[in-house]
């Protein structure tokens, strides 16, 4: 918290909202917002049939029952509850499962909870529920698939937040996650700042506008998306001082325009996974300032690496993800894992940089007594050859007691925390990183109004950033040249009508940062 002294006097109001700690929380792979679900229309539901007399009202057990034991063949199915989906979205994804008229199912079939995982996978609903009833012919069953739906306006971020280098920086993230009730994403963001007092900065500007279509049985069960960006804006090295003292004057700006995008596609694969590729260009031009070195104590003077071509370069890659989810619910889980794995590189002689950059992260969930959890989250990642700097790790990414990349902007000169006393310090954007984290989490809330669920939770983890010469030190081994801290995180995770909000220590300390 250095620094603060010349500063928190001045935006005491500002200062007072951001320990709150309110805000939402990333949301490239939660799911969105919650609404209520509503009265059934009539055109709400829709059915696949063979033919068949009126069906009897009796109904048989649901298939979570353990006790269902014989299989039964689907004669058709009825969806309820998709107020604003539509049926034929919900359908696909039972077909994806193999849940389809004709189909032979039992309670112990693997397929009726996929179907579910998948239902809730879309982020659109709020719950599915599977069940059956006796059908016109012997041996028969409707399906029954009662999902409760989600709202659609989604607050993915917001970006208030203040720091020693920078005054102010502000925005929001937004998404339609459901438009046309076809299941397509729309949505965008900006971030603002004001003029960092770091020399030679300017304002940050971020804009950012994605889509995502889910997949269609046309289309050979391929879903797409794209993101476009740009980027004006400054990023800080440090020429002078302490590698712990962040103190703006310590630091010069370069400055950096990004412009372009992203284009993919994905696809469902059989056991919870998914799959995508995407093709990625930009357009970069780097401003750097006339000083290009850092002073060291004892007057050694050495050359900064900013990791960014001055003027005009172009970046060029393919990215190749793997998606494995079976958490029991995408918010709140309590039971289930999560794991994503990527793959970047850049194309040869399209791209002025050269690199790979490849990342892990999984989460395991395990359910507790009386409906507590417990979260494991990994995290580790490796960049190999020359990227540049936004395509590095960056501390505050990684530790939530800083303030994180907003849309891919840094407006911040913290470094970690250091609660060690290692070599964390001196790096903030480096080649590798890793994080080890465990939480655990206490329901408080369920159904009630417009916030669905809420947990007390707690976590701790350890987390590192490195460097290629981080591992080839000379001299004997010595714990504190290892570049790894400690992070903690306590409050309250609440899943909304409109966003997953978080209340805790780490948010308040991150969005005020000094």
């Amino acid at each position: 918290m250095r620094g603060a002294g010349t500063h928190i006097g001045r935006r005491a109001g500002l200062a007072l909202l951001l320990a709150l700690g309110l805000a939402t929380a990333a949301r490239a792979d939660e799911a969105p917002g919650l609404a209520t679900a509503g009265e059934r229309a009539p055109e709400a539901v829709e059915a696949v049939d063979t033919p068949s007399e009126t069906l009897d009202a009796e109904t048989a057990p649901e298939f979570v029952d353990p006790t269902f034991g014989p299989r039964y063949v689907i004669e058709r199915i009825e969806v309820r509850g998709n107020a604003h989906t539509k049926a034929s979205l919900i359908l696909e994804q039972l077909d994806e499962a193999g849940m389809r008229p004709g189909t032979a199912v039992g309670a112990a079939d693997a397929r009726v909870e996929a179907a579910r995982y998948r239902l809730l996978a879309l982020g659109h609903f709020l719950d599915a529920r599977l069940s059956v009833r006796r059908g016109a012919q012997r041996g028969g069953v409707v399906l029954l698939v009662e999902v409760e739906e989600r709202g659609s306006i989604v607050v993915n971020e917001l970006f208030p937040s203040t720091s020693a280098a920078t005054r102010f920086w502000g925005g929001a993230d937004l998404s339609e996650t459901n438009f046309l009730g076809r299941g397509i994403n729309l949505g965008g963001g900006f971030v603002v700042s004001t003029r960092p007092v770091v020399p030679g900065s300017e304002r940050g500007l971020g804009l950012r506008l994605h889509t995502a279509i889910p997949a269609q049985r046309a289309w050979g069960g391929l879903g797409f998306q794209a993101t476009a960006l740009f980027n004006d804006a400054s990023d800080f090295q440090r020429v002078a001082g302490a590698d712990d003292d962040p103190a703006p004057a310590n630091f010069i700006a370069a400055g950096t325009r990004r412009a372009g995008g992203l284009i993919g596609a994905n696809r469902a694969l059989p056991h919870s996974w998914h799959g995508s590729l995407d093709l990625r260009a930009e357009w970069v031009r780097g401003s750097l300032p006339t000083l290009q070195t850092r002073t060291l104590s004892g007057g050694v003077v050495t050359p900064i690496d900013f990791d960014i071509h001055e003027g005009a370069s172009r970046i060029a890659t393919a990215t190749a993800t793997l998606d494995y989810d079976t958490r029991s619910d995408p918010v709140l889980p309590r039971g289930g894992a999560r794991a994503v794995a990527s793959l970047e590189v850049t194309a040869p002689g399209l791209s002025s940089y050269s690199f790979a950059k490849a990342l892990v992260q999984a989460s395991f969930y395990a359910k507790m007594p009386h409906g507590h959890a417990l979260g494991i989250h990994l995290l580790a990642g490796a960049a190999f050859g020359d990227p540049a700097y936004f395509d590095e790790f960056f501390i505050g990414d990684l530790n939530p007691l800083l303030p994180r990349r907003a849309l891919g902007i840094n407006f911040s000169t913290l470094s970690s925390r250091n609660f060690l006393g290692t070599s964390i310090s001196r790096h903030r954007y480096d080649n590798y990183a890793g994080r080890v984290l465990i939480e655990y989490a206490i329901p408080v809330w369920r159904r009630r109004g417009l916030v669905y669920g809420g947990d007390l939770f707690a976590a701790a983890g350890v987390l590192g950033l490195a460097s290629d010469g981080d591992f080839n030190t000379p001299g004997p081994f010595r714990a504190r040249d290892l570049p790894v801290d400690l992070t903690a995180d306590l409050g309250l995770r609440l899943d909304t009508y409109v966003g997953i909000f978080t209340i805790s220590i780490a948010n308040a300390l991150s969005r005020s940062s000094f």
